[in-house]
C-alpha cells in the first residue's frame, strides 16, 4: 500500500466533505465523516466500509485513510482536527484503536445527530469557538460508542505504523534519524527510504510536521510564550523554531498566535 503523508496547513477544519476521490495518506490529525445522502466507500488502515446516510467512520492520527468510490448524490460533514483540541479526549486519540472505525446510523445517538445538524449550519470562519463546542458534543457521544485496542499492540500491524507512531511518541525530544531508527530496530538508510518512497516527505519535514501541529494547539492557551512553546515543541531555539512554523504554514508564529488568541473567546 503505497501511503503519502499529507501535510496540512489548515490545522482545523469543519465543513462539507470532499466530493472527489483521495487516495490513501496519513497526518497527524484526526479526521471524522458523516455522510448525509448517498454513499461513499472509505478505507481506514487495512479495512474498506461503505458509508450510507447516517453513517460515521473515524480515522484515527497516523492511521492510513482514503475515499473512494462515490456516489453522483453523496453529501455529509467532515471534521479535521488536532487530537488535543478537546483535552479530555486526547488520551483516547494517542494512545488507542478504534476495534472497528465505523458507527452505523441505527448507533449514532439522537446527541450526535443534533451536533451534526448544528456544525452543518455553522461557518467556521465566524463561528470557531461554537464549532469546537458541538464537536465536543459529537465526539463525546461517538468516542463512548466505540471498542478500542491500545496502539501499542503490534502483533497484526506493519512497520510502517510503528514507525509513524514511535517518531510521533517522540516527535518533541532531541530526535535525528539515527537515533529513531534505533529505537525503532531498523537501519537509518531503511527508515529514510520508509519517508521518501511510502509518505513522499523526509525525515525532518515530518518531524516538523508534528511539531508545529502541537504548536498551533499551544498558541491558543494566553497563559504561554512563543518561548515556552517553542521548548515544549522540542525546538532548541527560537530560530529553528520561526524558519520551521513559516516553512509549515506560511506566515510567522508570531503572526499565527495574535489570529488564534484574538478567536478564542
Amino acid at each position: 500500500m503505497n501511503t503519502f503523508y499529507e501535510q496540512r496547513k489548515e490545522k482545523l477544519f469543519i465543513g462539507e466533505m470532499t466530493h472527489f476521490p483521495f487516495p490513501m495518506h496519513v497526518h497527524d490529525l484526526t479526521e471524522l465523516l458523516i455522510v448525509t445522502s448517498g454513499s461513499v466507500t472509505v478505507g481506514i488502515d487495512t479495512g474498506k466500509y461503505q458509508l450510507r446516510k447516517g453513517d460515521l467512520a473515524v480515522a484515527f492520527p497516523l492511521v492510513p485513510h482514503s475515499y473512494e468510490e462515490m456516489s453522483p448524490d453523496v453529501g455529509g460533514l467532515a471534521a479535521i482536527f488536532p487530537p488535543g483540541i478537546i483535552p479530555e479526549f486526547e488520551g483516547i486519540f494517542h494512545g488507542m484503536l478504534p476495534e472497528v472505525p465505523v458507527l452505523p446510523a441505527a448507533r449514532v445517538s439522537d446527541e450526535a445527530c443534533l451536533a451534526v445538524s448544528r456544525l452543518s449550519r455553522l461557518r467556521m470562519e465566524s463561528s470557531q469557538p461554537l464549532c469546537v463546542a458541538y464537536l465536543h458534543v459529537l465526539l463525546a457521544s461517538v468516542l463512548g460508542s466505540l471498542t478500542y485496542r491500545p496502539v501499542y499492540d503490534y502483533n497484526e500491524r506493519g512497520l510502517g505504523f510503528r514507525i509513524l507512531h514511535y517518531i510521533s511518541e517522540h516527535a518533541y525530544e532531541e530526535i535525528t534519524l539515527e537515533s529513531a531508527a534505533h529505537g525503532i530496530g531498523i537501519s537509518s538508510s531503511h527508515l529514510s527510504h520508509f519517508f521518501s518512497e511510502k509518505l513522499n516527505t523526509n525525515f525532518r519535514r515530518f518531524i516538523n510536521a508534528i511539531r508545529i501541529d502541537r504548536a498551533w494547539m499551544l498558541m491558543r492557551n494566553p497563559n504561554l510564550t512563543l518561548m515556552e512553546i517553542s521548548d515544549a515543541c522540542g525546538y532548541t531555539n527560537m530560530r529553528t523554531f520561526r524558519r520551521a512554523f513559516r516553512q509549515e504554514l506560511g506566515c510567522l508564529p508570531s503572526e499565527q498566535m495574535a489570529v488564534l488568541r484574538g478567536s478564542v473567546t
